[in-house]
């Protein structure tokens, strides 16, 4: 029995069910987001806005974050990772400042972009691959989360291995509740911010 075993449908919804979920950050409707007054997005890096084995963002994801800019948007990298020169990196070839050693799903993360920009929940935006630590840290921060797939390829893990994320996945399928796939699922249940998810319908 895992810790998700306990918790209502309730808490698991409000905590970890995305407010967006996409293939992947280039089929975010982000007009969406600047009606809706988001002025700053956060980004996890690996799986993405790369792959988790890529040596730097690809040309699609450089373009894309030069036309978010364009909209008026603020963009920082938000990363669990334990390499400052990953980040910094990455930030430097997107033209975007970092934060690494984020510890999501813990909000200090957050609270140290929503400090630093001077803007208000309201007005942010965090957009990652992981239910868990992406989803689980801005849902509980109260901002907007968008989930994605994961971008390239996967490191193949262990079956054995059993993680929490895992066992969250679980968790939300058991009860119907969520289902995020990390490879293409025929009718995937992909929305928009506003959207009712097809499983809701």
């Amino acid at each position: 029995m895992s810790k998700f075993s306990d918790m209502s449908d309730a808490y698991l919804i409000k905590t970890y069910v995305p407010d967006i979920y996409q293939k992947n950050i280039h089929a975010i409707d982000y007009q969406r987001l600047k009606k809706a007054g988001i002025k700053i997005i956060s980004f996890d890096i690996d799986d993405t806005v790369a792959g988790l084995e890529d040596f730097k963002p690809p040309k699609s994801t450089v373009t894309l974050f030069e036309h978010l800019k364009l909209m008026g948007f603020q963009l920082i990298l938000l990363s669990n990772t334990k390499f400052d020169s990953r980040a910094e990196r990455f930030g430097n070839r997107l033209g975007v400042d970092y934060i690494s050693h984020a510890h999501k799903p813990r909000i200090t993360g957050l609270e140290e972009v929503q400090n630093r920009y001077g803007v208000q929940k309201s007005q942010m935006a965090h957009i990652g691959n992981s239910i868990m630590s992406d989803v689980g840290s801005g849902n509980s921060f109260g901002i907007i989360t968008g989930l994605v797939r994961n971008e390239g390829n996967l490191i193949k893990f262990s079956k054995l291995v059993i993680t929490e994320g895992k066992e969250l996945r679980h968790e939300l399928k058991k009860r119907d509740i969520w289902r995020k796939h990390h490879k293409y699922v025929h009718h995937d249940q992909y929305y928009q911010l506003g959207e009712i998810p097809p499983y809701r319908r």
